[in-house]
Parts: C-alpha cells; sequence; structure tokens
C-alpha cells in the first residue's frame, strides 16, 4: 500500500477546482483508480495532471448539462455544442475537444476521449467521431476527472488530447428529488427547467448489495436572433455583402432585380455598389435551439463473498432539438409565359432570359421555350424547420473483486446511437415547386395568390431525412497488484485486455432528392464495421521514497488499418514535503473513423461567401456574368469519405501523434497549493476535408477543385446537372462553379503546446466561516497547422483560423464561503479576445461572473439563489461567417444574458 504524504491532500484540493476534501480521520485508505492509471493506490499524487471537478460544484454554479460542465475546464476548447445544429446536420449533439485539437480545420472532437466510469460510451453516429456529451447522465455523476495529457497507453489510441472520465456515484443510499429553473432577464426564449431524482437503498458492506437509480429531465426554449440586439443582423461594422445572401426575395431573373434601386428592406437590402439586392437572413434564425434532454441510469450490485461485487448497469439517453434558419435559397426555370415573369411599363417581357430559352419541362425532350432562371428566397413557404432526434443506450455487465493478492475488474457490454435528422415546416419539395414556378402559379417576386400559396403549402415537407446508428460490443479485463518492495514502498502493475466490434450506417431517405436545400444525395447510404484488440500493461516504480517512474505501454490491433504500439513514462519526484515535480512522455495513433471512411457524398453551402475567381475577379462580374451569380455567393461544396468516392480505405492514413508534460505542484503554506504544468502536443496526418477558405483563398493553387458546370458529367454518379442550381443557367460563355471538391483527407501537421495553471486556498475553520479560492487557466503558447503535407505552417494562436479561434488564454476562478446552513459561490469564465475571421478586426475579451447562495434549511430541504452574467454582458461584436448566427460567436458565448437560477432539492430518506 502506498504511502500518503503531507501534500497529497494539497494536491487534491488543487486538482479539483475548489473541491473541499474532508479532514481524514482514519489511518487506513481504501485504494482506487485514478483517471490515468490502472494501478489502484491510497493517494492522488501521480505523475500526471488530473483535475477534479465535484457535482455539487456544478450545482452550485446553475449547471444543467455535461456540455455546461465542460465549459468550465480551461483546457477545452470545444467548437461542437448546442448552437452547431442551427442550419448544421449535427445530430443535435455536443462534443469535448481538449487543447482545441479539431478547431481551426473544423475537425470535431475526435482526439478527445470520453468515458463514462473508466469505459467508453459509443459515439454519436452522425459522425462516429466523439461521444455526445448529451448522453451524459449528470445527475447520477459523482466527480468529473479531467487528464489534461494524452492516455494512449492506457484508454485507447485516440486519446490525443486527454481523457474525460465521468465517475457515478458509488453504493449512493437514499432518494432526492430537485426542481431547477433558469429565467433570463431579458424578454423572449432561453428558459430552462430541471428536475432531477436519484434514488438509492443497501449497503454493500452491510447488506450486500445496492441499487441506485437515477433521472433527469431538462426543457430549454427557443431563443431567436431577433430577441437580441448582438444578432439580430448579419450586417457587421458596414459589411452588407459579408454577412448576407445573394439569394433574396422578391427574387432575381438571370441577374436582373426587378426591385433595385431599393429591394424591399429590412430583409432585403441593396449591395454597397446598389447593382443587387441581398438578404440580411441573420434575423431568421435561432441562436438557442429548442431542446430536451432526458437520462435515466440503473445499476444493480451485488456482493459475492467478502472480496467480490458483481453489477448490471444500464444507461438511456435521449435528446430532442428543433431548430429554424431562414427560409431556403434557390433556383427554378421560368418561362417568358408566367404572369410573374418580369415585364416593362407596357407589359412586355423584358430581354433578360437564357440564351437559347430554356428546357420545356412540361414537354421534355421538346424544344426550348423563351424564359430564364430565377433565383429566390422561399420566403412565402416559411422557415426551414428541423429536427433531431438522438438516442444512447448502454448495457454493462460488470464483476470485479480480489483473488490472491490481485485486484480485477472484467465487464462485458454493449452500447448503441441512433440518431434521426427531419425536416417539417420551410423544406418544400423541389419538384413541385419548380412546376408551380413554370406553370405561373407560384411567384418568386412577390405576394402569392391563394392558388399559390396553397401550391407552396402543398409542397411542404415533413419527414425523416437522416438516419445514423453506431454500435459498439465489448468485453474487457484487467488485473493490478503490487510485485516487489522497492526502496521507495511497493512496486505496482497492472494488465490489461479488451476487444470491440464496431459498426455504422448512415441512410439519406429518399425523399432527400426533392430537398435541394439539404444538398443531400438519396443514393449516398453507407455502411462501415471495424474490430478492434488491444492489450496493455503499466508498471509503476517507486525507486527511491520520493522518486516513482511509471510506464506502461499498449498494443491495438484494427482489423482495417493494422496495428500499433504506444509507450507511456511518467516520473514524478517530491524532493520535500512541499514540492511535487511530474512529467511525462507518450505518443497516440487515431484510425480514421469508420464515418471518415465511408462519409456518403452530398453537397452543402460553404459557410461564407465568394467570389468566382474566374467570374467575378476582384469583387468584378466579368461581362456577360451576372454579380447576383458570380459575386459574393455561398458555394456548395462536396463532402465525401473515400470508400464513397470508389477509393480503398487506406486511402486514408492513421493521425499520429506525441505528447510531452512537464510541471510541478508546489505548497508554500499550509491549505495553499499552486501547480504549473508544460504541455507540447504534435499531430500528423491530421484527418479533415480542405478547409473551403483554403480553396477560394488560393485558387490558382487549388484550380483541381473548383468543378464548374460544364464539367459536371464527367464528376461520377450520384451528380447530374440538375443537382445543382447554379448550373440551370450555364451556356458556352456562362460557365459558373458548380461545386467544390473537399473530400475527407489527410492534412499536415498540428504543433501546439502551452502552460496550465493552478491555484487554491482554504482557509480552514474560523469564525467568520471557511473561504476558499480555486483558479485553473491555460496558455497557449504556440499552435500551428498545415492545410497540406508539406505546406506551410499557419499560426492560429489568437486568431480566427480558417473555421474558429485559439483562444490564448482561457481560466476559470472562484471563490466561496461557508458558514452552518449558509454557503455561497462567485465564479468568473474568462477568453481572451482574438483577430476576427477577417484578419483585420479584434473580438474583445470575454468574461462572465456568476453568484449563487445556497441555505439547508433543514437536514433534508436545500434552497439556492442565483444569477448567471451578473453584469448581464452581452457575447463579444464578431464577423464570423462560418455559422448561421452572425454578429457574434455562439460556440464560445453565451446569448441569454442575465439570468436567475432558483433550485430547491428534498431529500425523502
Amino acid at each position: 500500500m502506498l504511502k500518503r504524504t503531507k501534500l497529497c491532500t494539497s494536491l487534491m484540493i488543487a486538482f479539483g477546482s475548489g473541491v473541499v476534501v474532508p479532514a481524514m480521520a482514519q489511518q487506513t485508505f481504501e485504494r482506487v483508480e485514478i483517471t490515468g492509471s490502472s494501478i489502484r493506490r491510497v493517494d492522488a499524487e501521480t505523475a500526471l495532471p488530473v483535475t477534479v471537478i465535484k457535482l455539487e460544484e456544478l450545482t452550485r454554479q446553475g449547471v444543467t448539462t455535461a456540455e455546461q460542465a465542460i465549459q468550465r475546464i480551461s483546457a477545452n476548447q470545444s467548437n461542437f455544442g448546442q448552437s452547431a445544429s442551427i442550419g448544421a446536420t449535427t445530430g443535435g449533439k455536443a462534443e469535448a475537444d481538449l487543447r482545441g485539437l479539431g478547431g481551426p480545420t473544423g475537425a470535431n472532437g475526435n482526439k478527445t476521449l470520453v468515458l463514462l466510469n473508466g469505459r467508453r460510451i459509443v459515439n454519436h453516429s452522425f459522425d462516429a467521431a466523439a461521444v455526445d456529451l448529451n448522453a451524459i447522465p449528470l445527475n447520477a455523476i459523482d466527480r468529473i476527472e479531467v487528464l489534461r495529457d494524452g492516455a494512449s497507453a492506457i484508454y485507447g489510441t485516440d486519446a490525443i488530447g486527454g481523457v474525460i472520465n465521468f465517475i457515478l456515484k458509488r453504493d449512493y443510499q437514499g432518494f432526492e428529488m430537485s426542481a431547477q429553473t433558469m429565467l433570463p432577464q431579458k424578454s423572449g426564449g432561453g428558459q430552462t427547467q430541471r428536475i432531477t431524482g436519484t434514488l438509492g437503498w443497501g449497503s454493500l458492506a452491510t447488506n450486500g448489495f445496492n441499487f441506485m437509480g437515477s433521472l433527469d429531465f431538462r426543457n430549454q426554449h427557443v431563443l431567436e436572433a431577433a430577441q437580441r440586439s448582438f444578432s439580430e443582423s448579419g450586417i457587421i461594422r458596414g459589411n452588407v455583402q459579408g454577412g448576407t445572401s445573394g439569394t433574396s426575395f422578391p427574387g432575381d431573373l438571370n441577374g436582373y432585380e426587378p426591385t433595385l434601386p431599393n429591394c424591399v428592406p429590412p430583409g432585403s437590402i441593396p449591395n454597397a455598389a446598389g447593382t443587387a439586392c441581398r438578404y440580411d437572413f441573420s434575423r431568421d434564425v435561432d441562436i438557442i435551439p429548442k431542446n430536451q434532454q432526458a437520462t435515466a441510469l440503473v445499476k444493480g450490485s451485488l456482493a459475492l463473498g467478502p472480496d467480490h461485487v458483481a453489477s448490471v448497469e444500464y444507461l438511456h439517453a435521449k435528446n430532442l432539438q428543433t431548430s429554424r434558419v431562414a427560409a431556403a435559397p434557390t433556383s427554378h426555370l421560368m418561362p417568358e409565359s408566367s404572369p410573374f415573369y418580369p415585364r416593362d411599363a407596357n407589359g412586355v417581357p423584358l430581354p433578360i432570359g437564357t440564351v437559347g430559352g430554356i428546357p420545356d419541362i412540361n414537354n421534355p425532350g421538346g424544344p426550348n421555350v423563351p424564359g430564364g432562371v430565377v433565383n429566390w428566397r422561399q420566403i412565402p413557404a416559411g422557415k426551414r424547420t428541423s429536427g433531431d432526434d438522438s438516442s444512447t443506450d448502454r448495457l454493462l455487465a460488470e464483476l470485479n473483486g480480489s483473488v490472491s493478492g490481485w485486484d480485477y475488474k472484467t465487464g462485458v457490454g454493449t452500447s448503441s446511437n441512433t440518431a434521426v435528422a427531419s425536416v417539417s415546416k420551410g423544406y418544400v419539395n423541389d419538384g413541385l415547386m419548380q412546376q408551380g414556378v413554370f406553370d405561373g402559379v407560384i411567384n418568386p417576386f412577390g405576394a402569392q395568390t391563394a392558388g399559390g400559396q396553397a401550391a407552396i403549402d402543398a409542397a411542404q415537407v415533413s419527414e425523416p431525412t437522416q438516419i445514423g446508428k453506431a454500435r459498439v460490443n465489448f468485453i474487457d479485463f484487467k488485473v493490478s497488484r503490487e510485485l516487489m518492495q522497492m526502496s521507495g514502498g511497493a512496486m505496482g502493475f497492472a494488465f490489461g485486455a479488451e476487444a470491440r466490434k464496431e459498426k455504422s450506417s448512415f441512410e439519406a431517405t429518399d425523399i432527400t432528392g426533392q430537398l435541394g436545400s439539404l444538398g443531400i444525395d438519396p443514393d449516398s447510404d453507407t455502411s462501415g464495421k471495424r474490430k478492434v484488440y488491444a492489450a496493455f500493461a503499466e508498471l509503476n516504480m517507486p525507486v527511491m521514497k520520493n522518486l516513482e517512474i511509471n510506464v506502461a505501454a499498449r498494443y491495438d490491433k484494427y482489423s482495417d488499418f493494422g496495428d500499433t504500439f504506444n509507450p507511456k513514462i511518467g516520473i514524478r519526484y517530491q524532493p520535500t514535503d512541499q514540492l511535487v515535480l511530474r512529467g511525462s512522455a507518450n505518443t497516440g495513433f487515431r484510425a480514421p473513423t469508420l464515418y471518415e471512411i465511408h462519409q456518403p457524398a452530398s453537397l452543402t453551402f460553404t459557410s461564407d461567401p465568394y467570389d468566382d475567381p474566374l467570374l467575378c475577379p476582384g469583387g468584378v462580374a466579368v461581362p456577360g456574368a451576372q454579380s447576383g451569380v458570380v459575386c459574393g455567393q455561398q458555394v456548395l461544396q462536396r463532402l465525401s469519405g473515400p470508400s464513397a468516392l470508389g477509393l480503398p480505405a487506406s486511402t486514408l492514413k492513421p493521425e499520429k501523434s506525441t505528447n510531452f508534460n512537464l510541471g510541478m505542484v508546489f505548497e508554500p503554506v499550509k491549505n495553499t497549493s499552486l501547480g504549473i504544468d508544460f504541455w507540447s502536443i504534435e499531430v500528423k496526418n491530421l484527418i479533415s476535408p480542405l478547409p473551403e477558405q483554403a480553396v477560394f483563398g488560393d485558387p490558382a493553387k487549388y484550380s483541381s477543385r473548383f468543378v464548374r458546370c460544364s464539367q459536371i458529367p464527367a464528376t461520377g454518379t450520384g451528380i447530374t446537372q440538375s443537382d445543382i442550381d447554379a448550373c440551370l443557367g450555364a451556356s458556352p460563355t456562362f460557365d459558373p462553379i458548380a461545386f467544390i471538391d473537399v473530400p475527407t483527407e489527410n492534412l499536415g501537421t498540428l504543433k501546439t503546446n502551452g502552460i496550465d495553471l493552478s491555484a487554491s486556498w482554504r482557509s480552514g475553520a474560523t469564525s467568520a466561516g471557511v473561504w476558499g479560492v480555486a483558479f485553473e487557466g491555460t496558455y497557449v503558447n504556440k499552435y500551428k497547422y498545415q492545410r497540406e503535407k508539406g505546406g506551410d505552417y499557419i499560426n492560429a494562436k489568437g486568431r480566427y483560423s480558417d473555421n474558429a479561434p485559439v483562444f490564448k488564454w482561457q481560466h476559470y476562478l472562484t471563490a466561496s464561503w461557508s458558514m452552518g446552513p449558509w454557503s455561497a459561490l462567485i465564479a468568473q469564465r474568462y477568453k481572451t479576445g482574438y483577430t476576427d475571421q477577417d484578419g483585420v478586426n479584434k473580438v474583445k475579451d470575454y468574461f462572465l461572473h456568476d453568484i449563487s447562495a445556497t441555505f439547508a434549511a433543514t437536514k433534508d430541504l436545500s434552497l439556492q439563489v442565483g444569477v448567471n452574467n451578473v453584469f448581464d454582458k452581452d457575447p463579444p461584436l464578431s464577423g464570423q461567417s462560418t455559422t448561421f448566427q452572425r454578429g457574434y460567436d455562439p460556440r464560445f458565448t453565451d446569448p441569454i444574458g442575465r439570468n436567475f437560477v432558483l433550485r430547491a432539492s428534498y431529500k425523502f430518506f
């Protein structure tokens, strides 16, 4: 058994972000696993930096979801959260991304490993790359342990950025219910209600059994962009073109705008030159979607004698989300015979049609008829409303105990995720809409007749569009024990093995072929599967009383990507009772996920608007081209995995990484701890689509990525001219971009390093109560990456780069007080500013303050009041155009404003 030193309690406080560690009255301690090691021990003094966050602290801060909890980790820079589902197909998921390894390239959190009680949960099926944080049963959690270092040698080769381990309550007894509401001060939506219940009875030590059940239900109301001044318009710093769309309502015919020069404000406004109408779509989007989450967890444990415990655990999580964006942009053929075709003052059709006419859809194969292509936004159909219905399940049977001095733990289980994306109002059948426009029933240039509105209503679609399924079946075991005595104590040893079978599928329903604004090929269904086998070993050697060396290694074999061996070494040196020095080095390996390999080909609009480099150089349309078609437009991009293009899986190479960590924890005086850790990560063969910004940033270099209308027949199955709206007006002299080709591929190398700082102080009991301060911050010293192997490095530190910013500094600071039945907490969340997406403007620093007070009215009843965002601080102004929300960046800020938190909990027994 390892000896607890004087510094251990201080370390636990330093790691715990304000965690209160009770005084130890007994002389023997239970051995437990600390995240980052499989060797059971009695202290937290490992060679690895671990942050511990207690659920009680999160509750006092008004946290209601695992996503919000992860936002309190200074090392996290995730850009995938609740807001990301608005206007995008994410399945409503939320992810963690330690060190921000996926941010700038637009990748997900696939290099952060999220565990529940030390075991994997299935990844979300829409990308099969990362765990959906909405699947975490927060109410059943006791604490969160965050390993801020790679852990490929222990938990899996993909733990490159670190590990977040959600630890369940253990041997829980009693019955407690709570109700919580969060009420924004500003009018509009965003209100949240939450109800939780936890039941447990029986003691393993006394009764030989324990049963626990937990239920957590949360409901959040929608908040619209128009309900906040900072998000109600996409026109930022006077830039009309950058924050608006070229497809407006009323529409244009072959670039001719009947409503110029004034257009139809406030939605349709003229561009700076007065040559085209732009649509300010930001006012029509949601900035917080309507969301309902429910998680349920039940676990039963049975003692099989004094040394063995068998348990069965089942988790079910449900996440329902509804979001809205502006009405769909589209293009349709319009003949001169339509009563809505633009005419002069005498009612004569204007000579603005397509040269050679347009196809007569009522007479296929017949001669063309006079007419043109109308580009318009389908405002009469309403906002596009989409929904995500995601379910995650995990069933686990576990046996653990001790045999002949060996501690063992083994389990077998299955975990699955099913996600269904659907559409309702605002998504219309393209074929029916085209027929209505061609027949002169639907008016793209103004108010609808009764017949026109009826035709639009009849074209509304309310059906599932995409179905994703992912499943992992697993079996594992590990054993550990003390092998021998060394100069500094007992040598600890652990060995384990696991086997996983992963399966993923993705289906696009047939109706997607009639929903052009989705950009999904209905024939793009894909599926994949793989098997993974792994074995690992760990040895902890206290070579001297104050020197400990930990070595570990893991061997993984993938059925589709070969094998990999990843070692790790950690050193912990304690020269005095007040100082611990520590360091580690390890490697990592991330095989492409099944979704990255088999991602179906799909067409979706770029996040940002661009000028066609050939037809609108310098923002000026060439003769014969219409500025409303080729200047300042969102362009289609084709995304796909190699399998969808008929290429072998080996087209993608695995990502490989090296991690280093060096730090110390110092206790200068009693109950005060200071920590500092330097970290460094290098990832090679980054797997991601080439950012759209790179393609348009150097069109000469990436000329092969531009597919124009004249090239469509040669691009393969699934792509036809009718799939590309811009190509309806193609002619020998006018050849616009059909799409840019950006399949998932290996980019270059990412290098980042920085410093984690932590500090804590606790007063102990005084006549004025117990006071405490806790601080955790992360400084990014370097962050650079390549868009392609051997390419130039892009400096992303403190800058918005391609897809997202990298914050130079983030911290979380809390001050606490308790006395008798009263307690209070003040917290600050802080992020430094950065250079905005345009490379010129500066986004200001962002910091929020939260306060709360808790009163234990009786031993069973607890009441809490709080105010989040006390100073009602709005998100800083940003001109980013990567998300559908404009005026700020929704991925890293809170648009609700000051909101009041009320919570009551009662323990029935």
